[in-house]
């Protein structure tokens, strides 16, 4: 009796293929230009991310630089003119503009794939975006102002207003001075509400710190 040995079938994939295949598990866009065609072709996380239906795609540079934020767009098209001398991929962060306004922050990783002579063929990228991270950082930046104030105030504003405190009750004891119980009491009351005010400004930039 003969046994039939099992079929195995080899597929080989380019590396866009392989990029493409990752990117519905990872949630990233691949994005591949040709220069031979000046075709830039986005696949469907890529409309996603920059919020931009198929056919409102018109499959060239000039459609994509014109959805980056002006700010960055020196720097995207300075890494787009370098990674064709560069060895290396090039990881880039900017941001873009959707079509409803709406600004999303980008991390960008440019490959350029090369001919037998090393000339440049295409170019794959990949874009992931990473707007939530960087409201999480900056959130984290505004709590780190926040508490360096917050300090600031502990360690000159309180401080200043409990000496006062400490100093006039001390010579009040002490009786070293003219000072009259009304006035006294005038002064006390001041700097008392000084000391009231500081924390109750401290207690709302500490709400702000919370996530």
């Amino acid at each position: 009796m003969s046994t039939q040995k099992p079929i195995v079938h080899h597929f080989s994939f380019s590396e866009a293929e392989r990029l493409l295949l990752a990117s519905d598990l990872l949630n990233f866009g691949v994005w591949e230009f040709e220069f031979s065609t000046s075709k830039l072709i986005w696949d469907n996380n890529m409309h996603k991310i920059y919020g931009v239906e198929k056919e409102d795609f018109h499959q060239n540079i000039e459609d994509f630089r014109k959805r980056v934020h002006p700010e960055d767009l020196p720097d995207v098209d300075a890494a787009l003119r370098e990674i064709i001398r560069a060895r290396e991929p090039i990881f880039e962060a900017f941001r873009i503009i959707r079509p409803d306004r709406e600004i999303r922050f980008i991390k960008g990783n440019l490959t350029c794939i090369r001919n037998a002579d090393r000339r440049p063929v295409r170019l794959i990228g990949i874009n992931h975006d990473i707007t939530d991270q960087q409201k999480n950082q900056n959130k984290i930046q505004e709590q780190n102002i926040q508490l360096k104030k917050i300090a600031w105030m502990q360690s000159h504003e309180i401080r200043k207003s409990v000496a006062n405190i400490i100093g006039l009750l001390q010579l009040y004891e002490l009786k070293k001075n003219d000072l009259s119980e009304i006035e006294l009491f005038n002064y006390l009351k001041i700097s008392a509400t000084e000391l009231d005010i500081m924390i109750k400004i401290i207690i709302e930039r500490t709400k702000d710190t919370e996530l």
